[in-house]
């Protein structure tokens, strides 16, 4: 590949709007929430360690293990934005306590994180 073109696909990539939100990994009644500042990127990295059988939570892990087919992923909540260089971490733990409220039975997916106002 060629410089011009790096240059160009590297600028792309800085000006993109990654989405922004609360995920979830969801299997029957269980539930695992997260913040994320890239949706889909969460959604990469997170399957494959699970499926690699290296996700850090280990109820989570185990849950995945016993029936991997019935876990579902998906966008809770999407926080509206518009500069991505501006800090959202409190917009989007504001999000988080929203979804924590609507959905109490819901857990930390990231169990070594912790957040404000984030159970861990």
């Amino acid at each position: 590949m060629d410089k011009t073109k790096k240059k160009a696909l590297r600028a792309q990539y800085d000006r993109r709007h990654p989405e922004m939100g609360i995920v979830c990994w969801s299997n029957g009644d269980d539930m695992w929430i997260a913040k994320s500042t890239d949706t889909k990127a969460d959604y990469n990295g997170s399957s494959f360690q699970l499926e690699l059988g290296s996700w850090p939570n280990r109820e989570m892990q185990e849950a995945y293990n016993a029936d991997p087919s019935a876990f579902q992923w998906s966008v809770i909540k999407t926080l509206d934005y518009e500069e991505r260089e501006d800090d959202h971490s409190e917009d989007l733990a504001l999000l988080y306590i929203m979804v924590k409220e609507a959905h109490p039975e819901a857990k930390p997916m990231r169990p070594g994180k912790r957040y404000v106002n984030e159970d861990a």
